[in-house]
């Protein structure tokens, strides 16, 4: 028998992180635990509503981690973030019960991962300048950029980075727009533009996709399966989040359709805490990039699990996911 609680946490940021969508100073997130058999499995999601979680607790209440499939097959009415927490916390019960890390069970250990870039929000000049030379031997670095941005940071960054450069536009341009500053990003040969347009518009996409001298990714366009099979010429690739799609088994799914349709694969992330991006990295060998730099920068993560030394990811070696409460962080002993 399966029983479900859950906690909620607030985990502090070292800096403000400026992006299009806004500031943010502070992360709350919904930790999950199920028990089951003396072993206890976390998930976790940023804006999961936590009377959704509650209300799902009888529908595990006979299940076990070994039926987890027909456990996720009960919980598909629930929020992508809601379910995704639920799906974390099963696979980690299920490594767990098998005694195995997660990579290992799913068949993925031993595959190479690319190494993960790290973001760097939208900030003034002589401060993307600063930053880009204290990160000078983090060998991918990310850019956020905003409606106001016509591509000429991309320059700024290079001036002082000999590093791989992706930018993340967040739907700021029209495709018109988005296209000139994919000719400026060109020349400082940055490797690939996320959500240039403003989501849903998918003719815009394809539009921009069809004629950016730069690779055209889908992230706030991709929240599901049903969404690779739409962007099948609309993109050169998808970036995979867990709280957008609804868990690993959905994640899974997804880079098996984006093989089959020519899609390259992204596994992202939010800010977000250790075990969050944990059990992303988990199918990190299936990928051909990687932006898990989630918890860089938090302050009093209640987690430990997955390290990242200058891009380079290593996975914890413990069953299930391998990310582990740090003691006293959330009411843990």
């Amino acid at each position: 028998m399966i029983r479900l609680t859950r906690r909620e946490v607030v985990i502090a940021l070292g800096e403000p992180f400026v992006s299009n969508t806004g500031v943010t100073t502070e992360v709350r997130q919904t930790v999950v635990e199920l028990a089951w058999e003396g072993l206890r499995g976390h998930g976790t999601a940023r804006g999961a509503d936590p009377a959704e979680l509650d209300a799902c607790a009888p529908l595990l209440a006979g299940a076990s981690p070994f039926g987890l499939r027909a456990a996720l097959a009960r919980l598909d009415h629930l929020t992508p973030a809601a379910r995704s927490a639920v799906d974390m916390a099963l696979h980690d019960l299920l490594g767990k019960a098998c005694g195995q890390p997660l990579h290992r069970l799913l068949g993925l250990d031993g595959l190479p991962a690319e190494p993960t870039a790290l973001s760097i929000g939208a900030c003034p000049d002589d401060e993307l300048v600063e930053r880009a030379k204290a990160l000078g031997d983090w060998p991918v670095l990310k850019l956020k950029l905003t409606p106001e941005d016509d591509g000429s940071r991309a320059g700024v960054l290079r001036s002082v980075y000999g590093g791989r450069i992706r930018v993340d536009g967040n739907g700021s341009w029209s495709p018109e727009q988005a296209l000139r500053v994919a000719a400026e990003l060109h020349r400082h040969d940055v490797e690939l533009l996320e959500q240039p347009v403003a989501p849903g518009r998918l003719d815009d996409l394809r539009y921009v996709h069809e004629r950016s001298p730069v690779p055209v990714f889908a992230d706030e366009d991709c929240t599901g399966p049903a969404d690779v099979l739409r962007l099948r010429g609309r993109a050169a690739g998808i970036n995979i989040k867990l709280l957008k799609c609804g868990g690993l088994d959905r994640a899974q799914e997804m880079i098996t359709l984006a093989r089959a349709g020519g899609l390259r694969v992204m596994l992202g992330c939010k800010v977000e805490s250790t075990l969050g991006t944990t059990a992303m990295a988990q199918l990190a060998g299936l990928a051909d990039h990687l932006d898990l730099d989630g918890p860089v920068g938090l302050l009093d993560d209640p987690f430990t699990g997955m390290r990242v030394d200058r891009g380079a990811l290593s996975l914890p070696s413990a069953p299930g996911i391998g990310a582990t409460p740090v003691p006293g962080s959330y009411g843990e002993d």
